[in-house]
């Protein structure tokens, strides 16, 4: 499991990323586990389908009578009990099968995960055992090897919607959208209400580039679950794709009147109101944020901290910093420290102690790409260009970095007027970021290069 400060790490280089194509895929609702079509069809695994599975003895079907009937009067845990204590379960796959479907119920997964894998390892063919303990690992968000299994049960016939969809989500989670659209789309044919279906066709289209098709699915999802403020997230990052900052607003606010909007949804609702130069609504939204029931993650609290920074909104960058420390117990990881130190030098009101901030990151981690490149502009920006090129020449061998601190060479080059240098410093640069506009800049370049000679 990750700690918190190398969960920051991950998310160093994320400081002005925003929701959009590379969204994390939405987990499956809770609402999911209680919704009457998954239900009925895993309580309809408790049926025996002799024609391709465990053939049950009189004695065995005898205990299982007991304990249908115990389950009939809602003797969940007595039914267990009766399982538990028979000789006869540890023998049978079907037994140890209805074991551990109320595991399961009963929410002890683990033992639930060891009784379905007995059942299939003493019947390797048991359909009802590797679907229901492909279900089971989804929820345990296994899904990779999840996968193995629910696929398993559809080759030996399995044709459920909620298997189809099971398949959809692991398939999505692997980033196989197309794979993931396909197995949501026959989930469809047999359960066509269920919202975490629909939603699922939604992230797949938004992955496929038909991102306005995705956006109307979701409103039929939304309008199902308006309580469930995750859909009105996903659609608001969709939305900012799109160009249609208003309507993303217009998403994320219904829910956040509901109370219902998390963290990361609050921030993006912060980061919205950024763009559209409402600082003081963002600014109100960041205490909010951190106050929620579920608190921001750090790739959202980077990417609108990255944010404000670079639309030079100090004072909501300022709040994010101070909510973010009241976060953390002991000294902030090394990304937090890095934009702390950003905010001090580009805003301009304590340059001094960001770089001593980034000086102390440098002499922690020579390697620290971002804070060579960050400490390199500014000793640039001051008029030391010997000493920048050289802090920006040793980023340029940080992989993550690169292409920025070849830029920034050849940027201090033709200030110089060393255009030949320059040309080879952006011939760098577009090794490892050709095309755009950084071709263009390039070709500018080289005229002024041929006029200068």
């Amino acid at each position: 499991m990750k700690t918190p400060s190398s969960k920051f790490q991950v998310t160093a280089l994320l400081l002005v990323a925003h929701l959009a194509h590379g969204a994390e895929p939405l987990p499956l609702s809770t609402s999911y586990w209680k919704d009457p079509a998954f239900l009925k069809s895993f309580n309809g695994s408790y049926r025996i389908e002799a024609r391709i599975e465990p053939a049950v003895s009189t004695d065995e079907r005898g205990l299982l009578v007991e304990v249908q009937k115990s389950m009939e009067d809602g003797e969940r845990k007595a039914a267990l009990a009766k399982l538990k204590g028979s000789s006869l379960t540890a023998k049978s796959a079907a037994l140890t099968f209805n074991l551990a479907n109320l595991y399961f119920e009963t929410g002890e997964l683990d033992d639930a995960e060891k009784a379905y894998r007995k059942a299939i390892e003493d019947y390797p063919s048991f359909r009802r055992a590797h679907r229901n303990l492909g279900v089971l690992l989804v929820r345990k968000e296994k899904t990779e090897d999840a996968l193995k299994h629910l696929i398993e049960a559809v080759r030996l016939g399995d044709s459920d919607g909620s298997t189809y969809g099971m398949i959809g989500y692991c398939r999505l989670e692997q980033g196989e959208w197309a794979s993931a659209l396909q197995a949501y789309r026959m989930a469809q044919v047999s359960e066509p209400d269920a919202v975490e279906w629909k939603a699922g066709v939604a992230q797949c289209l938004q992955q496929l580039d038909e991102t306005s098709e995705a956006v109307a699915l979701l409103d039929e999802v939304i309008r199902r679950r308006p309580e469930e403020a995750g859909y009105a997230e996903l659609q608001a990052g969709m939305l900012i794709e799109l160009g249609r900052l208003d309507d993303a607003v217009k998403a994320l606010e219904l829910p956040r009147r509901l109370g219902r909007l998390s963290g990361d949804g609050l921030l993006l609702l912060a980061e919205l109101n950024l763009r559209e130069s409402r600082s003081e609504d963002a600014l109100a939204l960041v205490p909010e944020a951190f106050a929620a029931g579920t608190k921001p993650t750090d790739g959202r609290l980077m990417a609108v901290l990255g944010f404000a920074t670079s639309v030079r909104e100090w004072e909501v960058a300022r709040a994010l910093l101070e909510k973010a420390r009241e976060q953390i117990k002991g000294e902030a990881p090394r990304p937090l420290r890095l934009a702390e130190a950003k905010l001090e030098i580009d805003s301009d009101e304590a340059p001094d102690k960001g770089v001593e901030m980034l000086s102390k990151l440098i002499e922690e981690d020579p390697t620290d790409g971002v804070a060579l490149l960050e400490l390199g502009k500014y000793e640039v920006s001051r008029g030391k260009p010997g000493e920048g090129e050289l802090l920006l020449e040793r980023a340029t061998a940080v992989e993550q970095v690169a292409a920025d601190a070849w830029v920034e060479i050849a940027k201090l080059r033709v200030g110089e007027s060393r255009f030949g240098a320059a040309l080879t410093a952006v011939d760098e640069a577009l090794k490892l970021r050709p095309g755009g506009s950084l071709q263009d800049y390039r070709d500018s370049l080289a005229k002024l290069a041929d006029a200068a000679n």
